[in-house]
């Protein structure tokens, strides 16, 4: 389903599956372009596959209890460790929980939510950013080269000029986090997002990702996205260079895949495994 774009600025209050039936240029269609023009238009005709997952459920609950705690009773109801999924008394109390408009959540992740929370509460600099007004799940349009762009930010801080994104992740130790940073571009969507504010405020703007640990103990660090640091200006490039890729796309009607033939070329770990089997086999 695709929903009419509203005008171009900053919009509060958006439900996201109305966000994600905007037709507008987002850093999801350039991370699927990376794969193939083919598999963005794929995407744009057909919508996205989403497919929800306990890590996903999971992942979303965080979000909640940590940018917006306050409605996180109103939004889940926590099922006792003793009640069962599937049993009759499972059943009956996601059914109560469905009556109420709530999500049902299990006891051991919602305590892994309170412990995230509790993390963030303690970081001085999260709980400086949370003292300022600041709003939560923030919608961004506009216009570059002639086509309507969009993003959504987690959080955002007007009065620091603060766009940050909260990913929760298998370790947020810096060797860690930023094999993942690299391996989801999450340093990309940073530019992406920088780039939509600073065409809409005329300011400057700083990207920072909440990297919240989802195993004990729950540790939490922030990472920025440094002004004219090697990783923004490689975030940038990436970004204007998959633009101009869809601008082309757009404009001539050719999404192409792949290509069509190819010469078989074996990556270097297999070669080094037929070496190996070669010299093993000559024992």
């Amino acid at each position: 389903m695709t929903v009419a774009v509203p005008a171009v600025g900053i919009h509060y209050g958006v439900p996201a599956a109305t966000y994600h039936a905007w037709r507008a240029v987002s850093h999801s269609w350039l991370s699927r372009l990376r794969i193939s023009p083919a598999h963005l238009l794929d995407l744009m005709e057909n919508g996205p596959d989403i497919e929800s997952t306990p890590v996903l459920e999971f992942g979303t609950a965080v979000h909640c209890a940590v940018l917006e705690p306050e409605t996180f009773a109103e939004r889940y109801a926590t099922r006792p460790a003793d009640i069962g999924a599937t049993i009759k008394e499972g059943k009956a109390f996601k059914a109560a929980a469905d009556a109420e408009g709530k999500i049902v959540l299990s006891e051991e992740h919602a305590r892994w939510c309170a412990a995230i929370m509790h993390r963030v509460n303690e970081n001085r600099r999260m709980a400086e950013w949370l003292s300022h007004d600041h709003a939560t799940e923030v919608s961004l349009v506009w216009e570059r080269d002639g086509f309507l762009c969009r993003a959504r930010a987690d959080l955002v801080i007007p009065g620091l000029n603060i766009i940050a994104d909260l990913k929760t992740t298998l370790t947020a130790s810096p060797e860690g986090f930023a094999r993942q940073i690299g391996r989801y571009h999450y340093h990309t969507q940073g530019a992406w997002y920088v780039d939509g504010m600073r065409r809409l405020t005329g300011q400057e703007w700083t990207f920072w990702l909440i990297a919240a640990e989802k195993h004990r103990p729950f540790l939490v660090t922030l990472y920025e996205l440094v002004a004219g640091s090697v990783a923004q200006g490689a975030a940038i490039s990436e970004c204007d260079a998959l633009f101009e890729q869809y601008k082309r796309c757009s404009r001539e009607r050719v999404w192409p895949g792949y290509g069509d033939v190819f010469e078989i070329v074996l990556p270097e770990w297999a070669l080094l495994e037929v070496s190996s089997e070669q010299e093993e086999s000559f024992e």
